[in-house]
């Protein structure tokens, strides 16, 4: 992580939350390498290494890593039966293919990575007696109106395609979450994040990702669509934040939306805002793409976790400058090698 990134750890790990429920504990994270739970593991080992707190990770993912006394790494594919004899506290399920060329690419490993992995995980949340965390998304609501959803908002998702097997794979898991704590009495609660951004390490194919690549490069910003979707997103750090709250202070069996405030703005608004950022231009490039989501309106309301005390650190375009920032460094220095 460079300087800003870590300042972003910083401002996540200084919040005011009752970090000492984390003491003497153990957080099992899926997809601990991913974007959400790399950001979530830094600012743990922040707390860790800055404020005294006594916490212990386990990252589970395929190509593991090096372990050390606060993380250990291993390598776990979560579509198997998890078989961890340590303790642990608090069990995450984190892990996921997120960005549409995977849904197209490995359809069936979206949903199965899903829902083999979320039974899994509440297996081991059940014999753990382990608080448990779904990571689901915005995506479960599919189509939304120009108000924005609130949680018991039902949506509408067109089931009869391939591209709905990620959505409908997080209702599942969340409809398979509410079940195990109906049958096993497990605590359990679900974050539904709006579309996160900011600067991923791995290549994205979300339409705010491709934006950023090229206006990094110094590109003009291409338009595949017209532009005219509104939809709520969420920048790494807010989504961490609301993660940690949830899973401190959520109610059991609730699930929150979680998104940085909506400014007004639409898709080609924010690739406007990126071209002027980067001092660049929008073009079109019009394509029928079946990967990408079809909602015009997915817009979230987040009083819920507001009302829990959480509240975004960042407006989605101080997020979006942030990162560009970020990424035009790190675009500097790897030219410089």
């Amino acid at each position: 992580m460079n300087n800003l990134e870590m300042e972003a750890v910083k401002r996540v790990a200084s919040l005011p939350y009752d970090w000492s429920r984390f003491n003497n504990k153990v957080l099992l994270i899926s997809g601990g390498t991913g974007f959400i739970g790399s950001f979530l593991i830094e600012v743990l080992r922040h707390r860790t290494n800055y404020f005294g707190n006594t916490i212990k990770i386990v990252s589970l993912s395929r190509r593991g890593g090096v372990s050390d006394d606060y993380l250990e790494n291993l390598a776990v594919d979560v579509c198997n039966p998890i078989d961890y004899t340590g303790d642990v506290d608090f069990v995450l399920h984190l892990a996921s293919n997120t960005h549409p060329k995977q849904y197209a690419e490995d359809p069936i490993g979206t949903i199965l990575t899903n829902i083999d992995g979320c039974n899994n995980l509440l297996r081991l949340a059940v014999e753990k007696k382990a608080r448990f965390l779904l990571a689901s998304s915005v995506e479960i609501y599919g189509q939304g109106t120009e108000k924005p959803m609130d949680e018991h908002y039902c949506g509408y998702i067109d089931c009869n395609q391939a591209r709905a097997g990620y959505n409908e794979a997080k209702r599942t898991c969340e409809a398979l979450t509410q079940s195990y704590r109906q049958r096993f009495g497990i605590d359990a609660v679900i974050v539904r994040f709006a579309r996160v951004f900011g600067p991923d390490k791995k290549k994205d194919t979300k339409a705010m990702s491709q934006f950023m690549d090229k206006a990094v490069l110094g590109d003009e910003i291409v338009m595949k669509s017209y532009g005219e979707q509104r939809y709520s997103y969420v920048y790494i750090a807010d989504a961490v934040s609301s993660l940690i709250k949830i899973l401190l202070d959520g109610v059991d069996g609730e699930a929150y939306n979680i998104s940085d405030d909506d400014d007004g703005r639409t898709l080609r608004g924010y690739a406007e805002y990126l071209a002027t950022v980067s001092n660049q231009k929008v073009k079109f490039e019009i394509e029928d793409n079946s990967a990408v989501s079809k909602a015009t309106f997915a817009l979230m309301d987040t009083t819920k976790p507001k009302d829990l005390g959480w509240k975004p650190l960042y407006t989605v375009c101080q997020g979006l400058k942030e990162t560009y920032t970020i990424k035009q460094q790190e675009n500097t220095d790897s030219t410089r090698r």
